[in-house]
């Protein structure tokens, strides 16, 4: 773990180009966003901040974490650590249905399956790796699959099995008998498989490798040192690889250091194998648009001690604008985006706008932000949002 991320986490400055307003959106786009708010609480409100719905009330006594959609209906699940122990909850997005998994570690992570029966969560174990359990949301039970350190996954399209990756070493497919099947080799040089409907993307030895539905194998080239991330498109067309300088991966601090090698973030379209280089500088993460056309990239700007949100579309990269991000972001979430990047959705439904929580000229809070340029709008208070599905 040789890099770190040099820029405080604090006040930032903003790229020109509009001003923040806490007037709602016109036509705003369709779904909801939930939110955990400053109180600790989960509320889920329309993207111009109306219609906000109090899912919990006693954030101040119970941690709630992370709160995700389900893919088909609006409904989330979040992770619970309270007198009662350890657990997975979900709701409706109007506070109806409540539903509480009791589990055996807290929850650090939540991946529902692509058809919303289920949800794979990852724990710290008693051994001290991470176990990854399957909660059955019809039955509310939650089995433990598999263990191991580090531990990254990823659902078939058909939410039928799930591919893992572990201990940089074991590459996996479990069926719906939990019976694993070991798909190839693999490297420790990267984080989390992701299974497309094209197929599964992972590093393998010789490279970023599709592996498809039928078995054969496509392989891209890859930097041949450094840490490498591989963030498909939801359609698995086009393929966004992060190369991080250096022969270590990323760790987030605030003392800057030098980077051996150039970082770049470049994006491989499958059918032609043509690559685009996207950027040069370093980043904590990219999240596609839901139509798979569009790509936002979260830069490091040192100066502004923030990000830049970088949108990149049919060839074209451009700046939508600068602001500052929570630290407890970065730690939690961004530092594993790979791994996110499949289960936490920033992007609206209609791929216009994504939801960010962060600091826009001195205002905290959780923002909306059309990828049109135009004015950003602080809806609520608070450092985690997730936008639905629109279902």
């Amino acid at each position: 773990m040789s890099v770190c991320l040099g820029f405080a986490l604090a006040a930032c400055t903003t790229a020109d180009v509009g001003e923040p307003t806490t007037a709602p959106i016109e036509d705003a786009a369709p779904g909801r966003i939930v939110v955990l708010d400053s109180g600790g609480d989960i509320v889920t409100l329309d993207p111009d901040g109306s219609g906000r719905v109090a899912i919990t009330d006693d954030g101040d006594s119970v941690t709630y974490f992370q709160p995700v959609w389900s893919p088909d209906s609006p409904t989330v699940a979040w992770s619970v650590s309270d007198e009662a122990g350890f657990a997975v909850m979900t709701a409706r997005d109007d506070g109806s249905d409540q539903n509480r998994v009791d589990v055996s570690g807290f929850p650090f992570y939540l991946n529902w399956s692509g058809d919303g029966e289920r949800i794979g969560i990852l724990h710290t174990g008693s051994g001290g790796t991470f176990d990854l359990e399957l909660i059955d949301i019809e039955a509310a039970r939650a089995t433990q699959l598999d263990s191991g350190s580090p531990y990254y996954f990823s659902w078939s399209p058909d939410g039928d099995a799930v591919v893992v990756h572990v201990d940089g070493e074991r590459l996996e497919i479990f069926d719906e008998s939990a019976t694993a099947t070991d798909i190839g080799p693999t490297s420790p040089r990267f984080f989390a498989p992701r299974w497309t409907p094209s197929g599964i993307f992972y590093l393998g030895p010789d490279g970023v490798t599709l592996r498809n539905n039928d078995g054969t194998s496509i392989v891209f080239p890859a930097p041949p040192s450094g840490q490498v991330s591989i963030n498909p498109n939801p359609q698995g067309s086009r393929v966004a690889v992060h190369s991080l300088g250096g022969s270590g991966g990323l760790t987030v601090g605030l003392a800057p250091v030098a980077v051996e090698e150039p970082s770049t973030v470049s994006i491989i379209d499958i059918e032609s194998g043509a690559s685009d280089v996207v950027s040069t500088n370093l980043s904590v993460g990219s999240f596609w648009s839901p139509d798979g056309a569009r790509l936002l990239v979260l830069e490091v700007n040192a100066d502004a001690r923030g990000v830049d949100i970088v949108i990149w579309e049919t060839g074209e990269t451009r700046l939508l604008r600068t602001m500052g991000i929570p630290g407890s972001l970065i730690t939690e979430a961004l530092a594993f985006f790979d791994q996110y990047a499949q289960s936490w959705r920033m992007w609206s439904p209609g791929s216009d706008a994504i939801v960010l929580p962060g600091t826009i000229e001195e205002h905290d809070g959780i923002w909306v932000i059309p990828v049109d340029g135009s004015d950003p709008v602080n809806i609520s208070d608070g450092d985690w949002a997730a936008w639905s599905y629109g279902t």
